[in-house]
């Protein structure tokens, strides 16, 4: 099979680490999505990563009706060098929408997601497993090689109080004097991005966010979460 023909094969996260001969064990839900949702048999192939070791091709070995494993044949992809980490600073938001900005932002090269707790954040408890699902299933389709981090969820103040200072924070403040942040330049190989809740910042937190960060402005719309997300990263890279 060619280079050209590989993006045609199912493409699976495991956290075992992957080497030549080597046999993993996939999980239920994986195991299912292959046998009984693409009807892969015995002897087909797929690919694997984990994050550290690059992209490998294996071969299907079902062992019952419910498991199966992997049997690990070749490296196709080596694992790149990360050159640079981009920060989402977030408040939750419901579930659907919460979905389509993990998606969004794990296509758009986020590397480490920071839920956080505002006044005005409308859901103040995330489900961690399900989250870091949904950050496992976007990097297996988006092609991506290494696996976002997902962080504990924090109040906001607490989170800039104790934020690394090597790492601006670049903070979407709506109706605030503020540069547009396309022409924020690029502040070494590390950036974080704040976006506010639904409800907007309060008076407090934008006097006290604007003077731990820098704010920035993504236009004269006021815009939903997970479309400023989309915005932002955009932007931060045009």
């Amino acid at each position: 099979m060619t280079d050209d023909n590989h993006f045609k094969l199912p493409r699976l996260y495991v956290t075992a680490s992957l080497h030549k001969g080597g046999t993993i064990t996939l999980s239920k839900d994986q195991a299912h999505y292959l046998t009984n949702v693409l009807r892969r048999s015995a002897g087909a192939q797929l690919r694997l990563f984990n994050g550290q070791d690059g992209e490998w091709l294996a071969t299907l070995e079902p062992t019952s009706k419910k498991s199966a494993n992997a049997v690990i044949t070749e490296q196709i992809k080596q694992q790149p060098q990360q050159t640079k980490r981009t920060h989402l600073i977030f408040a939750p938001i419901k579930k659907n929408r919460m979905d389509w900005l993990i998606e969004k932002a794990v296509e758009l090269s986020v590397t480490d997601f920071h839920p956080i707790l505002t006044q005005n954040t409308e859901v103040r408890k995330i489900n961690e497993a399900r989250l870091k699902a949904q950050i496992f299933e976007a990097a297996e389709q988006c092609e991506r090689f290494e696996i976002p981090v997902l962080h504990d969820l924090k109040k906001l103040d607490s989170l800039l109080t104790n934020w690394s200072k090597d790492i601006q924070i670049l903070s979407c403040i709506e109706r605030f004097d503020a540069q547009p942040i396309q022409k924020i330049e690029q502040i070494g190989d590390a950036v974080a991005v704040l976006i506010g809740p639904e409800g907007g910042f309060t008076t407090q937190e934008k006097e006290t966010t604007a003077k731990k960060t820098i704010p920035v402005t993504l236009g004269d719309t006021v815009l939903r979460c997970e479309t400023a997300v989309a915005k932002a990263l955009v932007l931060l890279e045009s």
